[in-house]
């Protein structure tokens, strides 16, 4: 997963008047929710749902909330530890995220489908959803995910770019985890769960992800195309942006196989946009969730009118 980026959070729905954020207890544990229009929920009308990335409180999905209300009923949340959320001692597995999110929206009397939307960690969380809850989603929108596309092996791919030879990749690689290792022991005990997760995900080459297939749902996969990373963080021994670049290809040509895999997927592309595509190009995520609703509707309309079997 990319280095955290922080940026400023505004507040942009605050003082709106069908906000709705406060605490709401799941077993024994304070968690914070912001709800947005569920009490105008058509019956059987999807509710948009998002998962933020790694240690990203609910706040950073303000630009596409403000743009998105009128879409339908919305619920972000902050997961335990996270934002104002109260820490729980439970790992913070694909399975366990999941079904605490079952809960949360059982809370709030929300019956499915679930359109989910998630963000770098947050979209290996929504993709775990579909392991464990397919049948309860209306799609999932994937923005710039901790690639669960990845093994150990395409990922040395990469820096063929550089003109590495296999030892001078391991050199990279070994180096590369013991900084993780490093940055982990600096952080809130509920950020190192969440990266002890996906560090045991990637050493299984996301075994429990690619192991199960997607439901046939729309699913859409968007990237943003910018190279943000701060200089101070940047190699003074090799080309970090021609890295990004060669790993983006690789990427998208993995991730063209996922939404090949169902009959409504879509890869979108944000050249303007960083690793928070939906910060830099709230529009594009807008567009996705319409494009979503619209083909999960049609998909609905099918269904009904087909014959029932005698």
């Amino acid at each position: 997963m990319k280095q955290l980026l922080t940026f400023p959070i505004v507040c942009l729905l605050c003082m709106s008047g069908s906000a709705q954020q406060r605490f709401i207890s799941i077993e024994d544990t304070q968690i914070w929710i912001n709800t947005l229009g569920i009490e105008d929920r058509a019956t059987g009308q999807p509710v948009i749902v998002f998962e933020s990335g790694h240690g990203t409180p609910m706040g950073n999905w303000d630009k596409v909330i403000a743009r998105s209300e009128a879409l339908g009923p919305i619920v972000t949340y902050d997961r335990p530890g996270v934002g104002q959320s109260e820490s729980v001692d439970q790992m913070p597995t694909l399975k366990n995220v999941a079904d605490r999110l079952i809960k949360i929206l059982k809370k709030l009397q929300l019956e499915p489908p679930y359109l989910l939307v998630g963000h770098s960690l947050g979209g290996v969380y929504v993709r775990g959803f579909a392991i464990y809850y397919p049948e309860v989603l209306a799609g999932l929108i994937i923005i710039d995910p901790a690639d669960f596309t990845e093994t150990q092996q395409n990922k040395r791919e990469y820096y063929k770019v550089l003109g590495w030879d296999e030892q001078r990749i391991d050199q990279e690689l070994e180096e590369q985890q013991r900084k993780d290792l490093q940055r982990n022991e600096n952080i809130p005990l509920a950020l190192q769960k969440e990266r002890l997760v996906l560090s045991s995900l990637r050493q299984s080459n996301f075994q429990e992800i690619n192991k199960t297939m997607l439901p046939n749902v729309p699913v859409h996969i968007l990237t943003g195309g910018r190279f943000d990373m701060p200089q101070h963080m940047q190699s003074k021994t090799y080309d970090n942006e021609a890295l990004f670049r060669s790993k983006m290809k690789h990427r998208v040509a993995r991730w063209t196989d996922v939404i090949q895999s169902v009959n409504k997927g879509m890869i979108m592309y944000s050249g303007d946009a960083g690793h928070f595509v939906h910060w830099d190009d709230p529009e594009l995520i807008v567009s996705s969730i319409k494009i979503a609703l619209l083909d999960y509707a049609e998909i609905k309309n099918k269904k009904e009118v087909l014959p029932k079997k005698q």
